[in-house]
């Protein structure tokens, strides 16, 4: 369900202002305003400054977030919000910096914030909200991040929402780079082996919409089991 609470509305609309003088302001002292405000919206949402934030891994965020059983999905998406323009800001910096050092600094603590934003739409949507633009953020990040080796936990996370989609065919390539990315281990037998049963179960209809149809899916269930066999990782069954 979309975003209900009027204090996170509240925050929305702050954060909004902010956003626009990041994304339009060019009049003396707008980005050092736009930084102002970000910086406040971060103690507000999360209780740490934006340098914290800034420190802090994905999976520290979620957890002051509540994650997995308790996330906060609405706090969770205006942090996402205020990371994306966070990233524009650094790269703004970096752009106006007169080395290279700058430039590659810039577009590191960049790509850093732009994967924490990533990571928390992304359990937001498992979470249940269903804000309108979510599905097109997401997919703008993905595409900025596209190459990027991103960490396991995010991988996983956007397979099962790719997963949640219905777009099976792309779930199963993710599902075969995982493989080649962290090995035949159990968590990606499992995981593997629950994707393909929850395919069984699904009506052809659906399986053809999402791209696998049903021989598709026993043709590469036995792939799946022979790449297992294959990997150094893979573990007795």
């Amino acid at each position: 369900m979309p975003i209900r609470d009027d204090y996170i509305l509240r925050m929305l609309d702050q954060v909004g202002d902010a956003i626009a003088r990041v994304l339009t302001g060019r009049s003396p002292g707008a980005e050092q305003m736009a930084e102002q405000e970000l910086a406040s919206a971060y103690q507000e949402l999360t209780g740490s400054g934006r340098a914290l934030v800034a420190r802090l891994s994905s999976e520290q965020l979620l957890a002051i977030l509540g994650a997995p059983a308790g996330f906060n999905r609405e706090r969770g998406y205006v942090l996402a919000r205020l990371l994306e323009a966070d990233a524009t800001l650094i790269e703004r910096g970096a752009a106006a910096g007169a080395n290279a050092e700058d430039d590659g600094a810039g577009a590191s603590a960049a790509a850093s914030a732009r994967l924490k934003a990533l990571d928390l739409y992304l359990e937001a949507t498992r979470a249940g909200l269903d804000e309108e633009d979510l599905g097109e953020r997401i997919a703008g990040l993905r595409d900025a991040l596209a190459e990027l080796h991103l960490p396991e936990a995010s991988h996983w996370r956007i397979f099962d929402y790719v997963v949640g989609k219905g777009h099976y065919a792309a779930a199963e390539d993710l599902l075969f780079e995982s493989l080649g990315r962290f090995g035949g281990d159990r968590a990606v037998a499992e995981r593997g082996r629950a994707f393909y049963r929850a395919l069984d179960a699904l009506p052809d209809a659906d399986l053809t919409a999402g791209a696998l149809p049903r021989p598709e899916v026993v043709e590469g269930r036995a792939a799946f089991e022979a790449a297992l066999e294959r990997s150094p990782r893979a573990e007795t069954r």
